[in-house]
């Protein structure tokens, strides 16, 4: 009768055929996944294809979170663009409702200007018929007075005048950056519209490889890929970087790396995830 091999993530079987228990952690993400087991003999050979097949399987998924990312940016720039554009209208609607603040108020000078040029006139008229010297002189100190606050208004008017010039000569650039800023946006819509077809081609393509990859996998190891796939993307996945795991950077045994030298399913013991080695290494 066979001898009965435990999971890859719950034991790892060494050469001499003893087993090693692994880490608490690593017990609990076994479970969680249902990984498959390492056993020689008869499921050598499929676990042998299912190792090979997981360096294909990451880079297409690799390529896959890669495009995912490209079509995701898209809406993000046209998000930018038009918070660029909005803040540029904003900008150009105080510099148009300072004119228009600046005109009102030189509007009111000049109104006042005019009453109190009216009211000039009206005691200019009157001096002749004073009828004593004090009356007469009381009329002459009110004409001084409001010639006064005439002049005072003149230099006001003439200060809002100013002003309003001041702020046109600002209007220009404004408008200038709305301008602009409609153009980016256009520019930016149009771009990712067309990329989008592109990576929506190159999407379903990957997709097209992935599914004929994944076909290929054994049956008793499809359904734990699966759910490490769902749960974490192509970060399921990593290659070995020299006696490290690729993906949390921990260190692995030596039994592991031989164990993955001979093309079987190694899981890291600390985040996880299946390893394989890098092409340069899979034939040491």
């Amino acid at each position: 009768m066979p001898r009965r091999f435990k999971p890859l993530f719950l034991s790892a079987t060494i050469p001499t055929g003893t087993v090693v228990t692994h880490n608490p952690h690593a017990q609990r993400l076994a479970m969680a996944t249902d990984a498959p087991s390492v056993a020689l003999g008869k499921f050598a050979m499929s676990l042998n294809i299912t190792a090979i097949t997981l360096r294909t399987l990451h880079r297409i998924h690799q390529q896959l979170a890669d495009l995912t990312d490209q079509i995701s940016a898209g809406p993000r720039q046209i998000t930018g663009r038009t918070k660029h554009l909005e803040g540029a209208e904003a900008k150009l609607t105080i510099v148009q409702n300072d004119i228009k603040k600046a005109k009102l108020l030189a509007d009111q000078k000049q109104l006042q200007l005019r009453s109190a040029e009216s009211k000039l006139v009206d005691l200019e008229s009157k001096l002749n018929a004073c009828k004593t010297n004090r009356e007469y002189q009381t009329l002459r100190d009110q004409i001084a007075a409001d010639r006064m606050a005439t002049s005072v208004l003149e230099g006001e008017i003439l200060e809002a005048l100013e002003l309003i010039d001041g702020i046109r000569k600002t209007l220009p650039v404004a408008e200038a950056e709305v301008a602009s800023a409609k153009k980016l946006l256009a520019d930016v819509k149009s771009r990712v519209n067309t990329e989008a077809a592109t990576l929506d081609s190159h999407v379903a393509t990957v997709k097209l490889e992935l599914d004929g990859v994944e076909r290929d996998l054994p049956a008793d190891s499809r359904e734990s890929y699966q759910r490490m796939i769902k749960s974490k993307g192509a970060d399921a996945m990593a290659a070995v970087d020299g006696q490290s795991c690729g993906g949390c950077f921990q260190q692995i045994t030596g039994n592991m790396v031989a164990e993955l030298k001979m093309s079987r399913v190694v899981a890291c013991r600390s985040c996880g995830r299946l390893l394989y080695l890098p092409e340069s290494s899979s034939g040491s």
